[in-house]
């Protein structure tokens, strides 16, 4: 369950109440309000999609945890989809798109507040913070173009904890799924302003000679 690889905070908390037999903390997530929210409708789309094939990895700290890359990939499929400039495709495409999010956490401070929010039943709530940072890599008929390090942040609230008033708030799952989203578009939106997505463009497929 993905929950168990991004949403490390909550589970630590909710861990150290059942051991004092009881239930865990509510949690819930919202993503960072300082960034710049970036719709769909920013993202010009393509009459015919690029097809591309799409590969996703997901790291802790810098560190492969490849359980979590299936619902990486799946949250990056979706937001291409809708995105409607890639389409992801089978491994045999003409090109590929790989994206890499990492999750840069302080371990050792989510288990502390953790652990503290369970002693108290919730009652004494808490905020950690989860930073992310996304690459984005597109190889086209030799040609590569690419965005590293696009940095967005999901915070995630523990008990009886003080929200910013007029934040929405969602479980972490969705965080997650959102923070890909503004992520991915973001990098997009930069490829195409560039003019470099623009000019990418798939090389005819190999036709085999007919005999005679």
């Amino acid at each position: 369950m993905f929950s168990r690889l991004v949403q490390n905070t909550c589970l630590l908390a909710l861990c150290s109440s059942f051991i004092i037999g009881c239930a865990g903390p509510k949690s819930m997530s919202f993503v960072d309000p300082s960034y710049p929210k970036l719709s769909y409708e920013q993202v010009k789309r393509k009459t015919e999609p690029l097809p591309l094939a799409l590969s996703a990895e997901f790291q802790r700290n810098g560190k492969h945890l490849e359980a979590a890359d299936s619902t990486l990939r799946d949250e990056t499929a979706r937001v291409l989809r809708a995105a409607g400039v890639i389409v992801p495709t089978a491994e045999n495409s003409r090109g590929s798109i790989k994206v890499v999010v990492n999750n840069i956490a302080d371990l050792d401070s989510a288990r502390a507040k953790g652990f503290g929010t369970g002693l108290t039943f919730g009652l004494a709530g808490t905020t950690v913070t989860d930073a992310y940072e996304m690459d984005v890599v597109i190889t086209i008929g030799g040609k590569t173009i690419e965005r590293r390090a696009i940095k967005h942040e999901l915070h995630t609230a523990i008990g009886n904890t003080t929200l910013p008033q007029g934040i929405e708030t969602v479980p972490p799952s969705t965080g997650f799924g959102r923070i890909v989203e503004q992520m991915l578009l973001r990098a997009l939106r930069d490829m195409q302003l560039s003019g470099e997505l623009a000019l990418m463009r798939l090389p005819e497929p190999v036709r085999l000679a007919a005999r005679d």
